[in-house]
């Protein structure tokens, strides 16, 4: 049994909406056997609705860059958590810090502050709108106790850069930090999209593991896994990957044709 495991944004999703091409393509692949999971530095509770509007139902989601592994019920297999404590101190950075907007989630509910005392984007304005329209307290996501992932948005990327070596530097004994282009999404330490896909993959006794992405956060399972990378990605992703495809129905194809 093949197993491809897809990024979502910037691979399996080219616009507002994923083609329903794809949709079909993916289904078409489940449906001879295989195996497709959605790997994506989004937060499960988002992830789960926005691939069910979308009519794409993964047999496994791979989210938070591989901090929780739930299967296509929502139901969790795997989670890392950061210690909560210092994870509220990093909170508190950040509402220091100069992004624009940051989220943390506890792996059922997110939270969204905006740093009030920075100007707000265009692009930032439009990221809460889009994906943060209904959010809970800061006081009833931490209520949970636990804190599954944090993602932070700056415009000027090289200033996030700086930031994303701050917190490495005061937080690096419990957090991993992945740059997107627009992103810095914060995890547990040790985890990546390669762990992550790594656990789904023997959770669901995949012969043949498969990986394709576009963006920096993707580097990690691209490299490990010897994946494939969108030939719209970063040039990084690209330079890495073994192969390059237009759309993951491309992909699909590929995997369903013998030729690897």
């Amino acid at each position: 049994m093949k197993f491809l495991a897809s990024d979502y944004d910037g691979t399996l999703r080219l616009a507002p909406q994923v083609d329903p091409a794809t949709t079909a393509r993916v289904a078409q692949f489940q449906k001879h056997g295989h195996c497709f999971g959605i790997v994506t530095g989004r937060a499960l509770n988002l992830i789960y609705d926005e691939a069910h509007r979308n009519q794409v139902y993964p047999d496994v989601f791979i989210c938070s860059n591989g901090a929780m592994i739930a299967d296509r019920d929502k139901n969790i297999i795997e989670a890392k958590w950061i210690p909560f404590e210092r994870g509220c101190a990093l909170i508190a950075y950040l509402k220091q810090s100069d992004f624009e907007s940051f989220t943390f989630c506890n792996g059922e509910a997110s939270g969204y502050h905006i740093n009030e005392h920075i100007h707000q984007s265009a692009r930032s304005l439009q990221r809460r709108e889009l994906f943060f329209k209904t959010v809970q307290s800061e006081a009833e996501v931490l209520a949970a106790g636990r804190l599954i992932s944090m993602a932070a948005w700056i415009e000027d990327r090289h200033r996030m850069a700086q930031i994303q070596a701050e917190i490495q530097e005061q937080f690096g004994d419990i957090v991993e930090s992945y740059l997107n282009r627009g992103t810095l999404d914060i995890v547990a330490r040790g985890v990546s999209k390669q762990t992550g896909v790594e656990q789904a993959a023997a959770w669901l006794n995949a012969d043949e593991v498969y990986v394709i992405g576009d963006d920096y956060n993707d580097l990690p399972m691209i490299e490990g896994l010897n994946g494939f990378a969108m030939s719209s990605g970063v040039e990084a992703a690209k330079a890495a990957a073994s192969r390059l495809f237009d759309t993951v129905d491309d992909c699909l194809d590929y995997l369903e044709s013998g030729r690897e």
